[in-house]
């Protein structure tokens, strides 16, 4: 069985960097401002000195429980319910005081009746810090003790041996290979306020992320793990993406769009998610343009389809069909990309968007073979021979074959390559999804030159 261990702290005792330095990955932001956790993160790691796997989770500050704003209290909720199902506790303090928010920590566990959970004074960062540090390890009745130092990565392994005897004596001793190419790894991406993140809790049937009716309340991503028939997907829900010029260097919201960039670019698919109820705008399209940079799969999922239904003035028979035209007028690509139209309230049509990454995760695995290209290519030239630019002349393709796969690519060997027509490539990735359909991944084509003499002369 899997296990849970929950990082529970106060402000300014770098919780963060204790997460990442503990999990060796970037996943927390990093940020002197406060409250910038905002969601229960929740990191899948693999111990492999320890030999073990066990849920990390990233929990927000427990000081925030008395407070009675609405995201508070969400928080409030969320923090409870993941110590809850929580099988081990860290505590975080600083090294050299108990703070009354401290204290106020302890009483909530108290009430909780939380019993397994060490102590972990940080920012003892040598040893007389080390020696000051037991003199706070009367405060709570802890498992264990430990002073560390995150800024020196110091005693961190002593506490993952510890957790790792800890949950084993549990019986929670799972082992587990990383996620691997049998798993759908989809990110979810969107201009702010689309109901990403409504889209994640209802695909999984959990409340795994925040969700509020206002911009910009998801800033980490989170990755999630679920089975979908006999296919594991990996669903992960990225931070915001927000127009560059909007971005302060080296803030908060520079880390979302990067930790957003490199969501897009380990993920197999990704779904675009876009507002039905407005227009297609700018930055949708722009998010669009660095899905299609990355060479990645995808899929359009058009959300709030039940608020575009709810129009008096429409026809519910055909605005579908209205709607896909439309697309197609704003994004040239749209003939190979699949189209979902969802409703993350009503829950209509989810099962789609999983159907069709299933679908394209096994056409991103498609070889044609050689000789199947080369008889394709000689009927597709002679029905339509390649065209030139206007200092060049006779273009010529000798033979191809598909030389990759993740994304499909194509290289064919051809006199120069200079000759042909930008348009030409276009024609043959066409003719190439009317044959081998190829369903919702870009194809790559490439010309290669043929080194001889006589052809370069050509």
């Amino acid at each position: 069985m899997l296990g849970k261990v929950t990082i529970i702290w106060r402000p300014n005792v770098w919780k963060s960097s204790f997460f990442n330095m503990y999990t060796g990955h970037k996943i927390a932001i990093v940020d002197d401002e406060s409250w910038t956790t905002r969601d229960i993160s929740e990191f899948e790691y693999r111990d492999f000195e320890n030999d073990l796997t066990y849920i990390l989770s990233d929990s927000w500050g427990l000081d925030l429980l008395d407070k009675n704003d609405e995201i508070s209290r969400d928080i409030a909720d969320r923090t409870k319910k993941s110590i809850e199902n929580s099988d081990l506790l860290i505590w975080l303090v600083e090294y050299d005081r108990i703070t009354e928010l401290d204290e106020q920590v302890l009483k909530i566990i108290r009430e909780l009746k939380v019993k397994d959970f060490i102590l972990v004074a940080n920012k003892a960062d040598n040893e007389q810090k080390k020696m000051e540090a037991y003199s706070i390890a009367w405060f709570a009745n802890a498992l264990e003790f430990f002073p560390v130092s995150v800024s020196h990565n110091d005693g961190i392994r002593d506490i993952k041996r510890f957790v790792a005897k800890f949950l084993e004596s549990k019986w929670l001793n799972y082992k587990e290979e990383e996620v691997d190419d049998t798993y759908v790894k989809l990110a979810l991406v969107g201009r702010p306020n689309v109901w990403k993140s409504s889209l994640i809790n209802a695909i999984v049937w959990e409340n795994r992320v925040m969700v509020r009716d206002m911009a910009w309340t998801t800033r980490d991503s989170i990755d999630t793990k679920f089975k979908y028939g006999d296919t594991n997907f990996v669903l992960i829900d990225t931070a915001w993406i927000r127009r560059l010029s909007k971005v302060w260097v080296r803030n908060v919201e520079d880390w979302s769009v990067m930790r957003t960039e490199r969501s897009i670019t380990r993920a197999d698919i990704v779904a675009v998610v876009i507002d039905g109820f407005d227009w297609i705008v700018h930055q949708d399209l722009a998010i669009i343009s660095t899905v299609l940079e990355e060479n990645k799969w995808l899929i359009v999922v058009v959300n709030k389809w039940d608020k575009v239904l709810e129009k008096p003035w429409i026809d519910k028979d055909s605005i579908m069909n209205r709607y896909i035209e439309y697309l197609k007028s704003k994004v040239e690509f749209l003939p190979w990309a699949s189209v979902v139209f969802t409703s993350a309230v009503s829950e209509k049509r989810l099962s789609e968007i999983l159907e069709n990454a299933k679908n394209i995760k096994l056409e991103r695995f498609k070889r044609v073979k050689t000789w199947v290209i080369n008889n394709f290519l000689e009927q597709v030239v002679l029905k339509h021979p390649p065209t030139w630019t206007r200092k060049s002349h006779n273009p010529k393709i000798y033979y191809g074959s598909q030389v990759d796969v993740n994304p499909p690519k194509f290289v064919l060997t051809v006199n120069n390559p200079e000759h042909f027509h930008f348009s030409y490539k276009r024609y043959l990735e066409n003719r190439i999804r009317d044959n081998f359909w190829f369903f919702g991944t870009p194809i790559v084509i490439e010309y290669k030159w043929r080194w001889k003499t006589a052809d370069k002369r050509k």
